[in-house]
């Protein structure tokens, strides 16, 4: 295809993510719509151009401020930058393909339960980052709850600084209060069955080229950088027990 220039580890560093275009949200939008092998196969170059590309580009871009996080990530492009083929193999739903894709820093060989992800995703409508579980472990979740427990001043004070920031906590809450001797300020946040710290924003307009977004989530990802490491080391900790 015409200006399709395939990023590959030769040239990745000659090649500057600059933003996205109205192509790209054309097609996760008409996916959506039209989400079988057939249309995607037809479609599959602009999908490489317009959406794969890009984000691969992105990821390149903060690939070395997720480092100075945590030197741990894959460093994987293939890891990091999501695929649209779904596994439908558990799932209800079996379309064969995302309406979105993201990009996820998170350590090689890792379940999505198993730790922290720093994370970008682009929807038809929208994009969002932060920092968090897609899925907690049980146990995980045992010994986070404890530690807030333990020290909700230290909790508190990188969170009252996350929320100062505009990161919301989107937390799967019980319906009932299972925690009801925790004090009242900690208590929303140990009620829950998982969680991630998250800025959603409606529109793309400023993710199109040119966008400042790679710098914008440089900053965001740095910001979560406390929290990251908070949470963390529970994860780690559960590890090795």
């Amino acid at each position: 295809m015409a200006g399709y220039v395939p990023v590959t580890p030769n040239h990745m560093n000659t090649i500057v993510f600059q933003g996205f275009t109205p192509e790209t949200f054309r097609f996760l939008f008409e996916i959506g719509f039209n989400n079988n092998i057939e249309w995607f196969e037809s479609n599959r170059e602009r999908y490489k151009k317009y959406v794969q590309q890009p984000m691969k580009l992105l990821a390149v871009e903060l690939m070395p401020t997720a480092l100075s996080i945590d030197p741990n990530f894959n460093t994987s492009l293939n890891a990091t930058v999501s695929r649209i083929r779904r596994d439908t193999r558990f799932t209800r739903d079996k379309s064969p393909y995302r309406n979105h894709m993201w990009i996820g820093f998170r350590h090689p060989n890792t379940r999505i339960s198993e730790g922290c992800t720093l994370w970008f995703e682009i929807t038809p409508s929208g994009y969002d980052y932060g920092a968090g579980f897609y899925s907690a472990s049980a146990e995980f979740m045992i010994s986070y709850r404890q530690k807030l427990l333990a020290d909700p001043a230290g909790f508190l004070a990188i969170a009252r600084d996350l929320e100062s920031r505009g990161y919301s906590y989107a937390a799967e809450s019980y319906k009932k209060q299972h925690f009801p001797d925790a004090p009242k300020e900690i208590q929303p946040y140990v009620n829950i069955k998982n969680f991630a710290w998250e800025k959603q924003h409606p529109g793309v307009a400023d993710l199109l080229a040119p966008s400042d977004i790679s710098e914008r989530l440089k900053l965001e990802f740095l910001s979560l950088k406390p929290m990251y490491h908070y949470v963390q080391s529970i994860s780690q900790a559960v590890k090795e027990e």
